[in-house]
């Protein structure tokens, strides 16, 4: 019934766009009950995301790594200022992507270096005395232990419980601004079918949220009731992906996805060619309306933890796009999270403090 509902919804949207009447007013999302994960997930409003830097590391390989590897990829150690910057820009939030492979012990306790895990406690309380809410995560892992089928799964579900632990303990006084983003894009790297998965695939990353998730809420203080983001498998916005994610009995838990829509991360085209048409704007809506009527309509909130463009020579297209993105996402009930990695993806000049694109910064954070 609702897949007919939405059918006949965009066949009237086409109509009136053909008749020369605006497209957004009429792509339209239920009224919806508002529950504590959808308000703060609308909290986290629109956010940035700290990229290629904690997470930053030498995949696949099986030396360790000290504090250098926050630079391993090019950018420079962040610093208070920077994070000052990120707040001045006009972001509510910020997500803090952290790869800890490299600097975990040997089995049996996989314990976290003390110096990385001080600098990361160092970053997220910087972020929080700046007035951000901020997330961290389990990032790159997936190129290292966090393979996510039948075959890697016990070691796979005993690390990640293992690491969680031990954040749990560190973090366990700090209050609810402090989200903790279960896994990344959790997946089995290099794999044929690496992004879409399978049916086996999606349901150990149903298992390793849930056992996560366990973990988490059983290790005291005020981990009982943080805001915890689980992901889709792949944290994949594919159809696919975002039926077979299975939603945890608990009601601070909010779903991350991750969606690249028109980009060249995920098509052959460049970002910003051209402005979207009818075409384009219906398939966003399409993908954000099954996201809302299975997460939403269920009192779950939602995360777009990355979203983001390359482009940079289409600079008036760009800005279009991502200002019809964000403000639909956030009709659709949604918060936003734009990926920037100081590099392709970039948005803010970390050695320098100044905003490089300010026609694709004021489209992601204007009202």
């Amino acid at each position: 019934m609702k897949k007919r509902a939405v059918a006949i919804l965009l066949a009237v949207v086409i109509i009136l766009c053909v008749a020369g009447v605006g497209v957004k007013a009429y792509l339209t999302f239920p009224e919806y009950e508002m529950t504590e994960s959808i308000a703060f997930a609308q909290s986290l409003g629109r956010g940035w995301n700290l990229g290629n830097t904690l997470e930053a590391c030498e995949k696949h390989s099986t030396e360790k790594a000290g504090l250098e590897s926050e630079t391993t990829w090019g950018n420079p150690y962040t610093t208070k200022e920077l994070i000052a910057f990120v707040k001045e820009c006009g972001f509510d939030s910020i997500r803090i992507p952290v790869t800890w492979a490299q600097h975990l012990g040997d089995a049996p306790d996989y314990t976290i270096d003390k110096a990385w895990l001080d600098r990361v406690n160092q970053v997220v309380d910087w972020a929080l005395e700046g007035d951000l809410k901020v997330i961290i995560n389990v990032h790159h892992d997936d190129a290292f232990w966090l393979i996510t089928d039948n075959a890697n799964k016990e070691k796979t579900e005993l690390i990640l419980n293992k690491l969680w632990s031990q954040l749990c303990l560190r973090f366990k006084d700090y209050d609810e601004r402090l989200v903790f983003d279960l896994m990344n894009e959790p997946r089995v790297e290099g794999a044929e079918g690496e992004w879409q998965g399978t049916e086996e695939w999606r349901q150990v990353v149903n298992e390793l949220n849930l056992s996560a998730l366990n973990t988490i809420r059983s290790s005291g203080g005020n981990n009982a009731t943080r805001f915890v983001m689980i992901p889709t498998y792949a944290a994949s916005g594919l159809p696919e992906n975002i039926e077979a994610l299975q939603l945890p009995d608990d009601d601070r838990v909010i779903v991350s996805v991750h969606y690249y829509f028109g980009t060249a991360h995920q098509s052959e085209f460049p970002d910003a060619e051209k402005k979207w048409g009818i075409s384009q704007k219906l398939d966003l809506y399409k993908t954000f309306r099954l996201m809302h009527d299975l997460y939403i309509a269920n009192g779950y909130g939602v995360c777009k933890s990355e979203f983001g463009y390359t482009d940079r020579e289409n600079m008036e297209n760009l800005a279009y796009n991502t200002k019809f993105y964000v403000e639909l996402a956030e009709k659709a009930g949604f918060s936003c999270l734009v990926w920037d990695n100081g590099e392709s993806f970039g948005i803010i000049d970390r050695n320098n403090l100044t905003v490089l694109y300010p026609e694709y910064l004021e489209a992601i954070v204007e009202e």
